[in-house]
């Protein structure tokens, strides 16, 4: 993991946009989990098993997407809003993504958006590492 360092301080910064990001996480291409993970003190929603079911769902979400890519362009992030919580995710270099679960609270989510994908411009999918 030859970005792990730097993957770990791109999560912290992440987290210190809003006490309302509940997990910040950089999965592999393959469905890992190489950084990040649950703010400290915060209880995850789902199992250790679901969570690498979930990770891997976005991971295939984001494979598919790429279909898409001649027509529409690449993805810059994708956002769910559930009833119990939003998730946006952001593809990276190396087909990596980012991962980011709010509350359902959050009331300024375009805002946390714009925040993290400048954060997230060195690692785009643009850049050649």
């Amino acid at each position: 993991m030859p970005f792990s360092g730097s993957f770990e301080q791109l999560c912290d910064n992440i987290f210190a946009l809003s006490s309302n990001i509940r997990f910040v996480g950089i999965i592999s291409g393959m469905g890992d989990l190489v950084a990040g993970g649950m703010r400290a003190g915060m209880q995850s929603m789902e199992d250790r098993e679901n969570s690498s079911k979930l990770y891997l769902e976005f991971v295939l979400r984001s494979e598919m997407r790429k279909d898409q890519d001649a027509e529409f362009g690449k993805t810059v992030y994708s956002f769910s809003e559930r009833e119990k919580i939003k998730f946006a995710v952001f593809p990276l270099l190396r087909n990596h993504l980012l991962m980011v679960s709010m509350e359902k609270k959050e009331p300024n989510h375009d805002g946390l958006i714009k925040n993290i994908l400048n954060l997230t411009s060195e690692y785009d999918t643009h850049t050649n590492f």
